[in-house]
């Protein structure tokens, strides 16, 4: 009866979330609720993480007490945190029985004065107001619930004039309609975490503004789970507008807004959404983001590289408590609590009023975490060669569709880091608004197909982008530029992951970035990508880029962080910035920070990259940087042969450097193969790369690597599907057509494909192993094949895991260190 009862749940929720009435508890309801202050209230006099973050914020309010003042009262991105810090104190004060708590509540409506300031005036922080608004909400007369609430209700109409989601101008994955991390005006459109602030604060407090927080609340309860969670299930875990404009907002107001609706309601809507929904897949998102060498998100699209744990610690939080996230747990546990005030954007009300330590937190080494991860929304394919090591390498390779209006088109890019970048984008931050030069291709490690007529958007930012330091960006025979374009919030085709295998030994992925062109130059545009993982480290890149015209050059593009050395005779072109070579295939270059402070470097010493150029079978080598030559355009678009420098390029990341591979004949298909070698410094030669051309369809390389380590073998076919083998001395391997998706679905154990790993999985593996043991799915212990020992090891694994039940699911025996 039980497995029946457990079926027909699973039916019913995959069939879509449920109706269910919403009923707001009493104030305090957002974040802290009447059942959770006692418990709050005797962590914050304890001896733990939270009686620390209490006594930085209790400080902070006592300070407000004597000053009565805002540090920055006018400043659009600075959050009022003296008031959240006296808000919080009054709840814990007078939950202690402390007969001077009322104080913090006085210093708070003593600010508001009139409550004008709670209006369109002052630094406009109405999320916040409303946030205190609720805290504070007892201490209120009626009078003064309405003279305050009165002003504060008018942000419901802010931007879109009516008191509910309308999704104006902007779509579920576009920031703006989330509203900005300072819950502030600025970047706001609909506002949606914002306002359900104030709709949630003053729901209730019977002012003039009653029937309009209804009206939100309505909104909300019924948009989010009908539209918004299947957005959330097609977009994954990767916020379509990068870490950049995600940190800004979304990756932080998303999770504020669905923890106040759930303490305000009782409704756990975190529940919602595929295994691979937005939600449930960002904090890994974010922590496969960072590289090893720093702890920094990589520079992906438009992100700033910013720290790991100060950027995540406001979401982290949420998700460690609401899904049990072990390496969530960890992150909100490293951030000391004596930087806050240092840093002071940042106050640990989140961390204080969410999160109670429960002894799970482990980093993702420790929590078994695989060492890749393909987010099949966005497309991005993550990998390294092991975690919990600033030495270890780590490479990034991604093709998905666009979904909002700040995505870059930027598809089968690729960037790779051991001990500083070896692979990244072109120097600086750039922004799509003023530095068009980053809107296009050229920033990106891709392939272009040069058409001189054809015609793209986004050409020239106009003259006051460009007297306030903005460039432009001319043909450049990339991919069509969708970013900005109207419309979004549902996939445009652009580019596809289409096969993807993860093992302890390789990372393999494929993508089709033909969409992602226009369709008047290319026929096909793809691009293989493996990882070889050993002593010595491996990347082999193929692409197949068959065009409608023999005469549009194809350039193969690498920009990397330091100068190269290239064998064979250089034609100078321009003394120190650029030479051509057509008898040079192999250059070689050390790794970088790219701008980042030495001091915020965890690796020791330097890496050496090695590059092989294997086919085209004739072609020419060009490096071009340094100076004045880092951001060139395409070397066959006459009109942009110059520095593109714009506003933000001289800041990090910085790779003045860049490769440029073209093959010598002119013809509509072409093949690229070049192999990257992840090296020591003081290597001073090259594994023994030679080609392999077993087949007139078939085109590889065989791999000896330094030292006397196994011969390698990659072949990939030049026509038809996508198809690759390795092949490891005697040992070959079928790569796969098609994405393996048991990594992202639970890991490895997840056998029967619940999104989890449990007993039944094991029953499972016990079953498919007797009627298919050639099963890759079998092959629980990566021995090479299927025994009984890999049940074992399953039972095992899950006895391991009962010791720590909040550990997600992960995949096993991946990681071989």
């Amino acid at each position: 009866m039980k497995y029946f009862q457990s079926l027909l749940l699973a039916i019913i929720l995959t069939a879509g979330p449920l109706a269910a009435e919403y009923t707001l508890v009493d104030h305090p309801r957002m974040f802290i609720t009447k059942a959770t202050l006692p418990a709050l209230a005797e962590q914050a006099y304890g001896s733990g993480q939270a009686a620390r973050d209490y006594a930085l914020m209790k400080q902070e309010a006592d300070d407000f007490l004597t000053r009565g003042t805002l540090f920055q009262p006018t400043s659009e991105w600075h959050p009022p945190y003296e008031l959240i810090c006296s808000a919080l104190c009054y709840l814990v004060e007078r939950e202690r029985g402390n007969a001077n708590a009322g104080a913090y509540a006085e210093a708070v409506k003593k600010y508001w004065g009139d409550g004008k300031i709670l209006s369109n005036v002052g630094n406009k922080h109405f999320g916040f107001y409303g946030l205190v608004f609720d805290w504070i909400y007892d201490s209120m007369t009626a009078e003064e619930r309405q003279k305050f609430g009165y002003l504060l209700g008018g942000w419901l109409y802010w931007y879109t004039a009516s008191p509910e989601i309308t999704l104006l101008n902007g779509d579920f994955l576009y920031n703006q309609t989330w509203g900005p991390a300072h819950l502030n005006v600025g970047n706001t459109r609909d506002g949606i975490c914002p306002k359900l602030f104030v709709a949630l604060a003053l729901a209730g407090a019977e002012t003039e503004h009653d029937a309009a927080c209804k009206q939100f609340l309505d909104s909300f309860d019924s948009r989010i789970p009908t539209e918004c969670i299947p957005a959330f299930d097609q977009m994954g875990g990767v916020w379509s507008e990068s870490y950049g404009h995600g940190n800004y907002g979304p990756t932080k107001v998303i999770p504020w807004a669905f923890e106040a609706w759930r303490t305000a309601t009782g409704l756990n809507w975190f529940t919602l959404g595929s295994p691979t929904t937005y939600l449930k897949e960002m904090n890994q998102w974010a922590v496969h983001l960072t590289v090893p060498f720093s702890n920094r998100t990589a520079y992906i699209d438009d992100n700033d590289g910013a720290n790991l744990i100060s950027s995540w610690v406001e979401t982290a939080p949420i998700l460690a408590s609401r899904y049990n996230d072990p390496v969530a747990a960890w992150i909100t546990e490293s951030y000391a609590a004596e930087t806050w005030s240092a840093h002071w954007f940042y106050y640990p009300w989140q961390r204080l009023t969410i999160y109670n330590s429960n002894g799970v937190a482990r980093t993702p080494g420790q929590a078994g975490w695989p060492t890749a991860r393909l987010f099949t929304g966005g497309g991005h394919v993550y990998m390294r060669s092991r975690w919990d090591d600033p030495d270890a390498t780590w490479a990034f390779f991604g093709a998905g569709p666009r979904f909002a209006g700040h995505s870059r088109d930027d598809e089968g890019h690729f960037m790779i880091a051991r001990k500083g970048w070896l692979v990244l984008r072109a120097s600086g931050m750039g922004h799509n608004d003023g530095d068009y030069y980053q809107g296009g291709s050229m920033p990106f490690n891709i392939v272009t197909i040069f058409d001189p007529q054809e015609t793209f958007r986004r050409l020239d930012p106009g003259a006051s982008a460009l007297a306030e330091g903005g460039t432009k960006n001319e043909r450049d025979g990339g991919l069509i530029r969708h970013v900005y374009e109207a419309g979004g919030g549902s996939a445009v085709a652009r580019g596809s992951i289409t096969a993807f295998k993860h093992d302890w030994r390789y990372t393999y992925a494929a993508a089709d970035m033909t969409a992602g062109y226009l369709g008047t130059k290319v026929k096909e545009v793809t691009r293989q990508f493996l990882y070889l993982r050993g002593e010595r480290e491996f990347f082999v890149i193929f692409d197949r880029v068959d065009s409608r015209n023999s005469a549009f050059p194809k350039t193969w593009f690498l920009h990397i962080p330091t100068e190269p050395q290239v064998n064979g005779s250089p034609t100078e072109v321009t003394a120190g910035h650029v030479y051509s070579y057509t008898d040079g295939n192999v250059c070689t270059w050390l790794s970088d920070p790219a701008g980042i402070s030495q001091s915020g470097v965890l690796s020791q010493g330097k890496a050496r990259a090695f590059l092989k150029t294997m086919q085209p079978a004739s072609f020419t080598l060009t490096k071009r940087g340094g100076k004045g030559y880092d951001l060139w355009g395409n070397p066959h678009e006459l009109t942009a042969l110059y520095n593109h420098t714009g506003s933000q390029s001289g800041q990090p990341p910085q790779a003045p450097w860049r490769l440029e591979v073209e093959p010598n004949s002119k013809q509509e298909r072409d093949y690229f193969l070049h192999v990257l070698e992840v090296a020591d410094e003081g290597d001073t030669k090259m594994s023994e790369v030679t080609l392999l051309e077993p087949s007139a369809d078939q085109v590889g390389v065989k791999i000896v690597p330094t030292g006397g380590g196994e011969a390698m073998e990659v072949l990939f076919t030049r026509t038809g599907k996508m198809s690759a083998q390795v092949k490891w001395g005697a040992a070959q391997e079928d790569l796969p057509a098609v994405v393996d998706t048991t990594i992202s679905l639970g890991g490895r154990g997840d056998i029967n494909g619940d999104g989890r790993v449990s007993i039944l999985d094991a029953v499972s593996l016990l079953v498919l192993g007797l009627r298919n043991p050639a099963d890759t799915k079998c092959d629980f212990n990566s021995d090479g094949g299927y025994t009984l020992s890999d049940v074992i090891d399953l039972l095992r694994y899950l006895r391991q895991r009962a010791s720590y039940p909040a550990l997600a699911a992960v995949e096993a025996g991946d990681d071989r260190r």
